[in-house]
């Protein structure tokens, strides 16, 4: 299983229930075993991650939990890039239109020039994209 893969089990597990970081960390131990990662650094990893919300366990202690079943779904990058430039009223260029995502969004060019490409109300004009 890839290091992403675990990752992801991870954070599956923290859409279904909020977990204490013993939780966490006892549970995963295999896959923080893999990527050679203490308690400290769990407990950095999930307070770094957009998508968990931290909560008070009923014994006092932080549980972590995925803020809503949607945030890990796949959105359509096609569909917000629409919004924006519908916004914006003009092209923008790529690097612009990546800063405009919602905070939390990791997104690079070419995964915004893939989306552009598959869109057909999108078109790339040189650095500029714009609507159809």
């Amino acid at each position: 299983m890839s290091q992403l893969a675990t990752i992801d089990a991870v954070l599956g597990n923290l859409k279904q229930e909020a977990m204490t970081l013993e939780q966490v960390w006892q549970d995963f131990w295999l896959v923080w075993q893999q990527l050679g990662w203490n308690l400290a650094q769990v407990k950095l990893w999930l307070l770094c991650q957009p998508s968990v919300q931290i909560q008070q366990a009923s014994n006092g202690e932080q549980a972590f939990q995925i803020k809503c079943a949607q945030t890990n779904d796949k959105v359509n990058l096609g569909d917000e890039l629409v919004a924006l430039l519908e916004k914006a009223g003009r092209p923008m260029p790529l690097s612009q239109l990546i800063s405009k995502l919602p905070a939390g969004r990791v997104v690079t060019e070419p995964m915004l020039r893939t989306a552009a490409q598959h869109d057909a109300r999108l078109e790339l004009k040189g650095p500029l994209l714009k609507l159809v």
